[in-house]
């Protein structure tokens, strides 16, 4: 470090060499998963306002809550099933068709438990339920599911892609899908903006999703029939970890799809999808985190303890903080009313609120990783645990107080409360 006549420390010319060196490094090495996930975040800022404009916010409150519900029990049985896959993959073997086989059977289970609860939608309240005896097992809520199903599949590729470092071919599954739901959405809400076609849209993005991952997991791993033996092994080898990894993520899901549910049965649906657009505003943070993730467990699927997490953290994420706390604090408002119209300025204060807990979210979320190839990963469990119970505690009591505010605030609040235990837990575990 260089100082100055007043005594400030600036860079010095090869500490500053090193930084650029540095950010060069990671940019190379993540740049097509950079480029996939821009095009998904501008594919999103023309595709939100879009959507929302289409259906207004009544409508698009109630969609928002469909497919919430269906995510809360797809999610349960199948997200992050690829973590579990990639952790067998170590071993040494593919277990492609074994995985194909598990992740369908997951989906199917959850199928069956989304038709079970629509049929008997009545626990929710009179605004919601009235819709719901309108739209419930509709034909495209049907085809939705189905969709649902296939896109299980795609757990599967993305555990053999990062496993082979084929993060180009990652890219190109995720941007790809996101592409052709984009122009599905475009051309059957413009024709008809209805709740059916969202639904008929998003259909053909999961069946696109779990297709694509079939012939990527064929192009790299030879598919055979089903052997009872190997069947067996797999699920041996990847009991444990997708016990904790399904505690994980089922804790995880009550604020991350009851948040909604939770405003639409105290409030009603026209702030369902105030808040929802609020949320998709800060979605971008989620598109980082969602470039770095899989390009971080490449790194760390040899020697987890050996990548230098403090120059990452210092040199990447917190100028990303920066600049993204600038842009929101700054251009938020303006940015409601490109992307939306007045209609939606009420979104203003819940996207500042939720920018909090998403940009932690955004600063830390390298210590799941880190946990997950420790075999700590029951800790993030812990944290998500903290994280339901504070957010469903809050969310009661100020929801009601503050609408779609008090929800996000209940949100954030109960975010930045599970990344202090996790870091808490790898000071003590892994640093």
């Amino acid at each position: 470090m260089a100082c100055t006549g007043s005594g400030v420390q600036i860079p010095s010319a090869p500490q500053t060499n090193m930084n650029l060196k540095y950010i060069r490094e990671i940019f190379n090495q993540t740049k097509d998963l950079i480029g996939s996930q821009s095009g998904i975040a501008i594919i999103s800022i023309i595709q939100v306002p879009y959507v929302v404009k289409q259906l207004g916010p009544s409508k698009y409150g109630a969609v928002v809550i469909l497919i919430a519900v269906a995510s809360l029990i797809f999610r349960a049985t199948h997200s992050n099933n690829s973590d579990a896959h990639l952790l067998a993959l170590k071993e040494g073997r593919s277990f492609s068709t074994e995985s194909l086989f598990f992740n369908l059977l997951t989906g199917l289970i959850s199928f069956f438990i989304c038709i079970l609860f629509f049929s008997n939608s009545i626990i929710l309240n009179s605004s919601i339920g009235d819709y719901f005896s309108a739209e419930i097992l509709t034909s495209s809520l049907i085809l939705y599911l189905c969709s649902r199903v296939v896109q299980t599949f795609s757990e599967t590729a993305k555990a053999l892609l990062i496993y082979k470092n084929e993060l180009r071919k990652y890219s190109f599954l995720e941007f790809t899908t996101v592409f052709v739901r984009f122009f599905a959405i475009i051309i059957l809400l413009f024709n008809n903006p209805s709740v059916e076609n969202f639904l008929i849209a998003q259909s053909i993005y999961g069946f696109t999703y779990g297709i694509l991952g079939i012939f990527l997991v064929y192009k790299y791993e030879k598919i055979i029939n089903i052997n009872f033996v190997n069947l067996k092994e797999y699920f041996e080898l990847i009991k444990s970890s997708y016990k904790k990894i399904r505690y994980d993520q089922i804790i995880g899901l009550v604020p991350q799809h009851f948040d909604v549910i939770l405003l639409g049965i105290i409030i009603d649906i026209q702030a369902v999808g105030i808040y929802q657009f609020a949320k998709r505003l800060v979605e971008p943070i989620n598109y980082l985190v969602v470039t770095f993730n899989p390009w971080l467990q490449s790194q760390l699927k040899t020697k987890p303890n050996e990548f230098k997490i403090n120059t990452f953290f210092k040199q990447i994420l917190v100028p990303i903080f920066i600049f993204l706390g600038l842009m929101y604090s700054i251009f938020g408002d303006k940015l409601i009313l490109i992307f939306a119209n007045s209609d939606f300025l009420n979104s203003y204060q819940p996207m500042l609120i939720l920018f909090m807990g998403f940009s932690t979210y955004l600063l830390t979320f390298w210590i799941r990783q880190l946990l997950l190839f420790n075999d700590l990963i029951e800790y993030h469990a812990y944290g998500r645990i903290i994280y339901s119970l504070v957010f469903l505690v809050l969310a009661i009591f100020l929801g009601k107080a503050y609408s779609a505010s008090g929800i996000a605030t209940a949100l954030s609040i109960a975010m930045i409360l599970q990344k202090a235990f996790e870091y808490l837990i790898y000071r003590k575990k892994i640093k």
